[in-house]
């Protein structure tokens, strides 16, 4: 059918175009009518046949439609009218707190690398690895004979040159010695005096005693009895946690919102659910010009020594407050993009998906700067299963009320 439709469509057009090229036109039209007109009757048909079609189709379109429009209506209707449970609470004024969030790491309170100053053979280690040690301990005893007899020597040397240097000066005051030798004595004890000094200072430079107090670490390389080590050899690790400091950095733009003093709180992989506050101990004094960062250093009590030098952690910098504001929780919020919604519920029950502008976002929740009112029931929990007009049951209420539904009420009329 679709084939003599085309057919007949190309054969008029073939004709009109020969015809308005041909040079007789009456004698080209005698000739050739007679196969034009044919065509036209079949398209006329074709057309006719359309127009009886979609008259006589247009009730069973029209009331298909009815039928599909009517069933969405009832579905409508149906979703608004069936109750949903869901949580709420109603909006009240607030604290919201204005926060700077960074990455910070942990540095002990203080921290050493002991390491040797001379050449020489160890001859005691005296903490167990990992231990707490007192500041003064005796940490590493090197092999100090010879040392010793270095002290003795000059020791005796000293005791002998201060003798001669005492008796020329009572000579010379007596006017029964030379001046010259008084005073070349006096030099040879105070050469003497200093040898003795250096000799007691090498001396002690055999024994390493802990700087301060704090947990000893592990020994490195040869670090044991019986080994010889090199001066600046590097032993074991001490650190001080009584108390940590985090290093964190703040964008320079900031630079006006912190002062030392502010809170500080930090939260660390190791410790998911604990945070640890402290408070801003010192701001640098420049601007790095790379990142254009400001570096900043708190400090955290830790006496339970659980927070460890080196650890990775998230810092917020508490830097002021508002009071009088809306601030609800963050599960209440919906977001799509970046635009941000909540849902509310009117005096009907009813639940209605409303947008609304957020502020600053800290642990008391996040601050709601247009959007709500005081005194607005928002939900908290079960928004998934809400639709715009949603009847709804909150179930956080201690007596949970739901007004009928339309098709009660109109039963009821």
């Amino acid at each position: 059918m679709f084939k003599i439709l085309f057919r007949s469509i190309k054969n008029c057009f073939i004709f009109w175009k020969d015809l308005a090229n041909s040079d007789n036109k009456k004698l080209f039209w005698a000739n050739n009518s007679a196969q034009a007109s044919g065509a036209v009757i079949v398209i006329l048909c074709f057309a006719l046949g359309g127009v009886i079609a979609y008259h006589a189709m247009k009730p069973v379109v029209k009331n298909g439609c009815k039928l599909v429009l009517q069933a969405d209506n009832q579905q409508m209707i149906g979703m608004q009218d069936r109750v949903v449970g869901v949580e709420a609470t109603k909006v009240e004024l607030g604290t919201s707190l204005k926060e700077l969030k960074s990455i910070g790491l942990l540095k002990a309170n203080k921290e050493a690398i002991i390491k040797s100053e001379i050449s020489g053979k160890i001859k005691e280690v005296s903490f167990e690895e990992g231990s707490e040690v007192s500041k003064g301990d005796v940490l590493i005893k090197f092999e100090d004979d010879g040392n010793r007899a270095e002290v003795d020597k000059y020791e005796a040397e000293y005791a002998l040159r201060q003798n001669e240097f005492n008796m020329n000066r009572t000579l010379y005051q007596q006017k029964a010695g030379s001046q010259q030798k008084y005073k070349e004595s006096e030099a040879s004890m105070k050469v003497a005096k200093a040898n003795l000094s250096n000799a007691r200072f090498q001396l002690s430079r055999t024994v390493i005693n802990a700087p301060f107090s704090g947990k000893i670490g592990i020994l490195k390389g040869a670090t044991h009895p019986g080994n010889v080590v090199q001066p600046n050899t590097e032993l074991v690790y001490l650190v001080d946690n009584s108390k940590i400091k985090v290093e964190f950095l703040i964008p320079a733009k900031y630079i006006e919102d912190i002062a030392v003093g502010q809170a500080v709180e930090v939260t660390l992989e190791a410790f998911p659910n604990k945070v640890f506050s402290g408070a801003v101990e010192a701001i640098d004094s420049a601007i790095d010009t790379k990142n254009h960062s400001i570096l900043v250093k708190a400090v955290i009590p830790n006496d339970d020594r659980v927070l460890q030098h080196g650890m990775l952690a998230n810092v917020t910098l508490i830097t002021g407050e508002k009071s009088n504001v809306i601030v609800i929780s963050d599960d209440s919020l919906d977001r799509e993009g970046q635009h941000e919604f909540v849902w509310t519920i009117d005096e009907k029950y009813r639940a209605y998906r409303r947008k609304v502008i957020t502020g600053a976002k800290s642990e008391n929740g996040v601050e709601i700067v247009a959007g709500l009112q005081e005194g607005d029931k928002v939900v908290t929990s079960g928004q998934i299963r809400l639709q715009d007009g949603t009847k709804v049951k909150i179930l956080n209420e201690q007596n949970p009320t739901v007004l009928p539904t339309d098709n009660k009420k109109k039963k009821e009329g």
